[in-house]
Order: C-alpha cells, then structure tokens, then sequence
C-alpha cells in the first residue's frame, strides 16, 4: 500500500471528519486516548497532539452576542490570547489570582475547576484606580465586563493558558452614547430648522437651511467616527494588556512581592 504524502494529510484528516459526521453511524465525540492513536498512526508528532488537544479544551464556548449595525461596526464584544506557558493548572491560576487585585485593580469572581474569572473593582477605592492609574500606567482591563482564564495542562511541565475578555458592556455603551449623539444633533435641527423654514418660505432662507443640514450631518459623522476610533483603540489596549499577562507567565515575572518579613529577612542575609 503507498504513502500518503505528507502535504495531503490535512487533506485527508479534514475529508475522513466530514464523512465520519455525515453517516448515520457516526458518534459525536472521540476519546483523547483513541484520537491520540489515530494520530500515532498517521505519523504525527504527540507532543503536538496533546498541545492542540489542551489548546481546544481552553477554548471557551461561545455565547450569543447583542448584534446590530451599529455594534458589528463599532468592532468585537470579546477578544482573546493563548499560550503554552510552564506550569500546573493550579500554580498558573494560583499567580494569576494574587496578580489581578494586585496590578490589574480585579476581583475574583468565580473559580470552577481549571477556569476562573475576574471583574473589576465595584469599590471607591477601586474606582478611584480606574480613573487615575497609580504609578503612571494605565488600568487597560477595568472597562471589561470580566477576565477568565482557563488553564489547561499538556503534561506535568507545561500548560496551555487562554484569556478571554468580555467587553460587551463597553460595546452597548458606546453604541448608546452615538444614539444620543444622533438624538442630540436631531433635536437640535428641529429647534433651529423652524425658523430657518419660515424663512426659506420667504425665499431667503435655502443657503441657511442647506448649511445647517451639512453641518448637522457632518457632525453626526465626524461624532460617530469619534467614538468607534475610541472604542477600538480600547479595544487594542486591551488585547495588549492580556498578551502582556501571557508574557509574564511565560517568562515566569509574574510573582508575588516579599512581604515585610521576607524584606527584612534578605536584607540581614545579605549583609
């Protein structure tokens, strides 16, 4: 029997999965140990067969979203990064749980199993944070509705970390706050119109009312590309925040500061 090439075996996976879920017979879900022997069989490497399993299983399943032209327009309601990071399940959550409050100003929300989230502060104190930023950085990830990281283990060194950030609410906020620029610049027609409409009546007042109509609908556009460019250069921010946080896991700088006794502990030890 001949080979199968290498560059066909995506093509080959890819139609055998088809047919598999187009037949009365097929199941609707394969064991790791049996998809892990298919895997052996076709000459893949298992290694990378785990990390795309975990890679998988981090994902988090996703839920039906507020649409609408004015919100597909503005951008994404959730943005995600993962990561192969060194570690168990529960030391990667273990640090991420003491960093959130610290550097990010989140609580805890929920832990279940290998997955837990955050949201930000509701505080005072925690909104004083989100308003000023301490030590000269930005809070990039206060806006979010939540943070959830699901952690998912390769083998007993490695594990695939995901994030993911809902930021639905910020979304519908700024498609609200457009609404009401609309409704603002409308009102504001109609108070300044009525006279300019006696007017053109009279015959002088057609330039008038075509400049006011320009300028009523200039602004509205220029007012509505205003808050998109803002809504996405948060949204920027963010997956950059959250790319960071991989980065730090990675390179293993997300630890937690010495506490006094500790401080004064290494002081004596180093003299």
């Amino acid at each position: 029997m001949a080979d199968i090439p290498r560059t066909a075996l995506e093509r080959v996976l890819a139609r055998a999965s088809e047919l598999q879920t187009t037949t009365s017979e097929g199941v609707e879900s394969v064991s790791e140990e049996r998809l892990l022997d298919i895997a052996k069989e076709v000459g893949l490497d298992l290694a990378h067969v785990r990390q795309a399993i975990a890679e998988e299983r981090a994902r988090l399943p996703m839920s039906e979203t507020e649409s609408g032209p004015l919100l597909d327009s503005l951008g994404p309601a959730s943005l995600g990064a993962q990561r192969t990071v060194p570690g168990t399940p529960d030391d990667i959550l273990r640090r991420l749980d003491s960093w959130m409050p610290r550097m990010e100003s989140l609580s805890t929300r929920r832990r279940i199993g290998d997955r837990q989230s955050w949201e930000p502060r509701r505080d005072p104190f925690g909104n004083f944070l989100r308003s000023f930023g301490v030590g000269g950085r930005r809070f990039d990830l206060v806006r979010v509705d939540q943070v959830t990281a699901s952690v998912t283990a390769i083998d007993g060194v490695r594990s695939v970390v995901r994030l993911d950030a809902d930021i639905a609410g910020m979304r519908r906020m700024q498609r609200n706050q457009a609404v009401a620029l609309v409704i603002a610049l409308g009102m504001l027609y109609a108070i300044i119109a009525v006279p300019v409409l006696f007017l053109v009546s009279t015959g002088a007042g057609t330039g008038i009312l075509a400049g006011l109509t320009a300028f009523v609908g200039g602004g509205g556009f220029l007012g509505w590309r205003a808050l998109r460019r803002a809504y996405r250069n948060a949204v920027d921010r963010m997956h950059l925040r959250i790319e960071q946080l991989l980065d730090e896991l990675e390179q293993d700088r997300m630890k937690e500061p010495p506490n006094l006794l500790q401080k004064v502990v290494t002081q004596i030890t180093a003299r």
